[in-house]
């Protein structure tokens, strides 16, 4: 979205932190006072899980993670806000934030793409957008690498991975699907909004390696605990 067009946008529809839902200036993602607040957990999380309790045990099909915050609290509302398809903020915020340690952290890596974990046609349509999407965006421009919204989608109208137990999570992610593409020696990023078992990501990493891709690296917005 454009500088304008959120100028406008914040006349008739005043901006809101995604976390509090305070008034915020036009131009802002987050207050600073939630800002100050959410804590940044990604120095205790596994750089190849993206778990603070490490799955590197479950036969995991992408190569490293950037997970940087906690599913709780002001994060909790944050991430709820962005699914509801009320607000986007937090979306761009922790975009940006995934971004900035990427740039750090990983600036010896080069990416080829990035792809956000696909929803339904039906979910699309009553959100209006891909909360994965929105993520993904904020980092391919700061990366000024490709995003690539059509290599994965998904089949039907499935549920959310976080309501569900184990079990239902594995028979649910059989709904993402590939497009015939080659992938052939290309490093590719997969964006989630919130990882829990880990097993929808590795679901998608599973299907960008079969399509040829050489690395697979995870970035989400938050990682939650098992149900």
């Amino acid at each position: 979205m454009s500088t304008l067009h959120k100028y406008i946008l914040d006349i008739f529809y005043p901006n809101r932190c995604p976390c509090c839902n305070d008034f915020i200036k036009w131009d802002k993602l987050i207050c600073s006072k939630c800002h100050k607040k959410i804590n940044i957990v990604y120095e205790k999380v596994c750089k190849y899980c993206g778990k603070e309790i490490c799955i590197c045990s479950e036969n995991l099909n992408y190569d490293g993670a950037v997970v940087p915050l906690r599913y709780e609290d002001l994060v909790k509302e944050g991430v709820l806000s962005l699914k509801r398809g009320k607000n986007k903020n937090f979306g761009e915020y922790t975009g940006k934030l995934i971004a900035q340690i990427l740039c750090s952290e990983y600036s010896d890596m080069k990416f080829d793409c990035i792809v956000p974990v696909p929803m339904s046609k039906q979910s699309y349509c009553e959100r209006g957008y891909n909360q994965a999407e929105v993520i993904a965006k904020e980092i391919a421009v700061a990366l000024k690498t490709e995003l690539c919204k059509n290599i994965l989608y998904k089949s039907g109208k499935s549920a959310s991975q976080h309501y569900l137990k184990r079990a239902q999570r594995l028979i649910n992610i059989s709904s993402i699907m590939s497009r015939d593409i080659d992938l052939t020696g290309k490093s590719v990023i997969i964006c989630d909004d919130v990882i829990t078992t880990g097993s929808t990501v590795n679901r998608c990493a599973h299907l960008l390696k079969k399509s040829g891709a050489d690395t697979v690296f995870l970035v989400a917005a938050a990682q939650s605990k098992l149900r």
